[in-house]
């Protein structure tokens, strides 16, 4: 609660400090500081003509806007914040103890954002909560107030932007340090990523890569997608698409995804059918011809009598090294993550398998499909889940593992407590990956 005597001073839960920075004074604590500029995204797409896809070079509008004029396939997903609302985290630095003062916010969202025209307020909160120096996030509720917040449907190749952050419904805003100096919380709405290769025919010469991903807030507070490249529940053609699905427990196939050699393009060697958390069927074949630049689909096999293990002639460790590298296979406006990514969410407890699927990125996947055979294998434990998470990094190697590009992997002990730790694989390997926002 904001003390009695601060609120007889406020105008609409702020006073207007020098310099125009808003402070809103509710005690917060000189060994605690919020993340800084926190996003929410509802995802929300309604359209018919979206083939071919246009990589967005202006912001983000809810207008219409035809693709080619022939009709696709409907998509048609209603994003809502219901009254219930859900559970954020937003990241802190800490370092002691103390307690965090509870705290609300609302600001109205319009009707024109609403589909059904009608105007809501979205409110921000968080309970009182102690903190030590361990402490990486508080746990706040974003919730619509009087009804649920039906977003407005948006149009593929207009509503994403060149920000690759949609259309803003509204900024809330709260305070991050003891200061009081506030920042913005905002919720954006979203139709979904398209893939990198959404339309496009790969090298077998057939579009198979239809996929439409959702945008999240990792608890690092940067913006991730939910799902792994290839996974069933962003997959237009499959049963299970539901792009705001994520993983349900460590053995939802339907998250899996796609096995890519690291470094190559998506250019259909990844492709796999998921059949049950142990099965699956190869798209392609395989063969024995490395290539530095593939013109099939085939995954490549390798049964050198010694390394190095990959699917190109000459090995390359700036394939994958940002958004712009040569064969980045993220969507646009994404890249793959580095090691230094993922340890942050070691050191967040992310990937933990003890609390992974209560994590925004239910970040988790151990399959792996063998450079020597093109065949699959499934790490399970006796516990009777997944072993933890295998994902390539972009990160290559120093010089003493010149063969072998960085895999972040989870393992498990015979007692099933988990540790992260950055470990290494061989590049002709087929491994998950998981996007990360340029």
């Amino acid at each position: 609660m904001i003390p009695a005597t601060t609120q007889a001073q406020l105008l609409g839960g702020m006073i207007k400090a020098k310099k125009s920075v808003t402070i809103i004074n509710i005690g917060i604590p000189a060994t605690i500081t919020l993340a800084q500029n926190a996003y929410y995204f509802v995802a929300s797409v309604y359209d018919t003509d979206y083939l071919p896809y246009t990589v967005p070079v202006v912001p983000a509008t809810t207008a219409t806007q035809a693709a080619n004029g022939v009709a696709d396939p409907t998509l048609d997903v209603q994003g809502t914040i219901t009254t219930t609302g859900v559970t954020v985290s937003i990241p802190v630095t800490a370092t002691g103890s103390g307690t965090l003062p509870a705290y609300s916010t609302t600001v109205t969202i319009p009707a024109a954002a609403a589909q059904d025209g009608i105007s809501r307020d979205l409110m921000l909160s968080w309970a009182s909560q102690g903190y030590t120096s361990a402490t990486t996030s508080v746990t706040a509720t974003l919730k619509a107030v009087g009804g649920t917040l039906n977003a407005k449907k948006l149009d593929i190749n207009a509503g994403i932007g060149n920000n690759y952050l949609g259309v803003l419904l509204g900024q809330l805003v709260y305070p991050y340090n003891s200061a009081g100096t506030v920042t913005t919380y905002s919720v954006r709405d979203i139709p979904g990523i398209p893939d990198k290769m959404f339309g496009l025919a790969d090298n077998g010469g057939i579009v198979r890569h239809n996929f439409l991903y959702f945008p999240v807030t990792g608890e690092d507070g940067k913006v991730w997608l939910g799902n792994n490249l290839g996974a069933d529940y962003a997959n237009l053609n499959s049963s299970s698409f539901s792009p705001v699905t994520q993983a349900a427990s460590y053995l939802d196939y339907h998250a899996y995804g796609s096995l890519f050699q690291w470094g190559r393009n998506p250019d259909g060697h990844e492709l796999v059918t998921w059949s049950s958390s142990t099965a699956c069927t190869m798209v392609n074949g395989t063969t024995t011809t490395k290539n530095d630049n593939p013109a099939n689909a085939l995954f490549v096999i390798d049964n050198s009598a010694a390394s190095p293990y990959d699917w190109r002639v000459t090995s390359n460790n700036n394939l994958w090294t940002g958004g712009a590298s040569a064969n980045n296979p993220c969507p646009n406006g994404f890249r793959v993550p580095t090691s230094g990514d993922y340890t942050n969410l070691i050191n967040l407890g992310v990937v933990d398998p003890s609390n992974g699927m209560t994590s925004a990125l239910r970040l988790f996947n151990s399959t792996n499909r063998s450079f020597t055979n093109g065949n699959l294998s499934v790490y399970t434990n006796f516990c009777g889940g997944q072993n933890g998470v295998s994902v390539w990094t972009s990160t290559a190697p120093d010089a003493t593992t010149p063969v072998n590009a960085s895999v972040f992997s989870v393992s498990d002990n015979m007692m099933c407590v988990y540790s992260g730790r950055i470990t290494s694989s061989y590049r002709g390997n087929g491994l998950s990956v998981r996007c990360i926002s340029n």
